[in-house]
């Protein structure tokens, strides 16, 4: 069966319009310097929504508010609230864009509407469940060193799996115990981690990145591209490891350690900053360690377990 949407991707989009697409994208990343993933999917949203204008008859800049409207509509019918608000956000953008830049006179996006997408609590570890998946990778070879390195460090520091699959060496400092991670919009934040991480990411380094996972220590190490020389993470081809490859470990490892819980890079995430925040950590602190912009980002870790909050009222009202 042939549905719409497979025939809008059979479709090819006009060159002269790709071409706007990447003048836009370029523009983007000059005055915002949005990361390398936030292009990849705006690029893939105003694609899509051009080639619905295209096969209505019309272009990019020729649309009217109507047909702006309507070809919204159709490109975000199956999608979350959260991802039609993100093709929202890059259409709005190309057309104040082309506004400034007098490509059009009148802005056929001032009228179209974002979704409410609430605000889902966050899945977390316990620290049974992460004690869990370092027992599981408590082997002695390069991909057990590796998965316990990669665990101890997105734990300890509460990185995104993007921050993570880029680290470099150049980026550690042992004896201050810090990574530096430029984030997203190119903001830079110094991280400090703990003597577990540190200790599992030497061990790492020294006997299991030499031999990119693929090989054993009594194995000639393996040679490295350039484009893994600096890197921490590799996969077992000796190349820089990737977000799915992140994902795939954690899977893994989850299986291996018998747990239930469907676990991300990014759940480790939530779970460093919702266990500092029942620790006692200052929501501000958190804030800056999690790199957002924005308090009201890091206020969505405050959803502490109702445990834990009597325990706080117990201890600290004065009628507790």
């Amino acid at each position: 069966m042939v549905t719409r949407s497979s025939t809008i991707r059979s479709c090819e989009v006009d060159p002269a319009e790709l071409r706007l697409i990447e003048e836009w994208l370029r523009a983007r990343k000059y005055e915002r310097q949005i990361s390398a993933n936030t292009v990849s999917a705006y690029s893939s949203d105003l694609r899509q929504f051009c080639l619905i204008l295209q096969r209505e008859g019309t272009t990019l800049l020729g649309a009217s508010r109507d047909f702006v409207q309507r070809a919204f509509a159709e490109l975000t019918a199956k999608d979350s609230a959260r991802s039609a608000n993100r093709r929202l956000s890059a259409l709005r953008s190309f057309y104040k864009w082309s506004l400034r830049e007098r490509r059009i006179y009148r802005d056929p996006t001032e009228t179209l509407q974002g979704s409410s997408p609430g605000r889902p609590l966050p899945k977390i570890a316990t620290l049974e469940t992460i004690d869990a998946l370092l027992n599981a990778a408590s082997g002695a070879g390069p991909e057990d060193l590796r998965n316990r390195a990669l665990i101890e460090v997105a734990y300890s520091c509460g990185l995104r799996v993007s921050e993570l699959c880029s680290l470099r060496l150049s980026q550690i400092d042992f004896e201050q115990r810090t990574v530096r991670i430029r984030g997203k919009g190119g903001k830079e934040r110094m991280v400090p981690f703990g003597e577990r991480a540190k200790t599992a990411l030497r061990e790492y380094l020294s006997r299991g990145r030499p031999f990119a996972c693929g090989k054993t220590a009594d194995e000639k190490p393996l040679e490295l591209p350039d484009r893994a020389a600096d890197v921490v993470f590799l996969s077992r081809r000796g190349v820089p490891l990737t977000r799915y490859g992140c994902a795939s470990i954690l899977k893994s490892l989850c299986a291996k350690a018998g747990c239930t819980l469907h676990l991300t890079p990014h759940t480790l995430r939530h779970s460093f900053a919702t266990h500092l925040l029942e620790g006692g950590a200052d929501l501000r602190v958190v804030q800056e360690l999690l790199g957002h912009s924005s308090i009201s980002t890091t206020e969505i870790y405050t959803h502490l377990d109702r445990d834990y909050l009597t325990e706080v009222v117990r201890s600290f009202h004065p009628r507790g």
